[in-house]
């Protein structure tokens, strides 16, 4: 019996799809053990293993759609002083806070399962230029989520912008939201205390403050 993955192919396998290895999630009967997903080449830039089908080298950035290396983050450019959404004075951020929940009323997409049992918040402090969001299965996440399978291994990244801080989707497959709204490609989105990251099924990321010193 075929089935449509949600990527959009059409496989002839009922478990996982013939083409990209994705998981029927509405499939009853296991995989056999013999099958394997169709492995990715790696990276032609740095060499590193494609994650997946993530769009992007998690080594060097290089986009495996297009065939270019991403360009460096921007560093936002702030004409007056008085429309700086962070703080201008001499300042050293310490970091963010980044509180991960679940929101229960979201899991209502076909396939998605029920939130975790678990549904506690998990409080992440952000203490380095980068901070990889994604599946808790997968090496070099430091927000690991637990139980949404829409979460894509390598999902999102924090990143310092030099006084400010950004979020950017790193080709996920199920895409990211800031406050509401779908990120576009590889784009860096400021982020500031209590805006609203969504992700997979059902998690959700806030933001907080951190301190600052002088």
């Amino acid at each position: 019996m075929a089935f449509t993955c949600r990527r959009g192919h059409q496989s002839l396998s009922d478990d996982y799809c013939d083409v990209c290895g994705a998981k029927n999630l509405n499939a009853s009967q296991r995989s056999p053990s013999w099958w394997r997903p169709p492995a990715e080449p790696p990276c032609p830039m740095c060499g590193a293993p494609r994650e997946g089908s993530d769009r992007y080298c998690a080594g060097c950035a290089y986009d495996f759609e297009t065939g270019q290396v991403l360009p460096p983050r921007p560093v936002p450019q702030l004409a007056h002083a008085s429309a700086a959404p962070y703080p201008t004075r001499a300042a050293v951020a310490t970091g963010l806070v980044l509180v991960l929940s679940f929101d229960a009323q979201r899991a209502n997409e076909p396939g998605c399962p029920p939130p975790p049992a678990d549904t506690s918040e998990h409080v992440f402090i952000v203490d380095q230029p980068s901070i990889v969001i994604g599946r808790d299965d997968s090496n070099g996440v430091h927000v690991p989520i637990p139980g949404d399978p829409y979460v894509s291994r390598r999902h999102a990244e924090i990143i310092d912008l030099g006084g400010a801080w950004g979020i950017r989707d790193l080709g996920s497959t199920n895409g990211t939201k800031l406050n509401g709204l779908a990120m576009v490609g590889a784009e860096v989105k400021l982020i500031k205390a209590n805006d609203v990251v969504e992700l997979g099924c059902f998690s959700k990321i806030t933001v907080r403050d951190r301190s600052f010193e002088d």
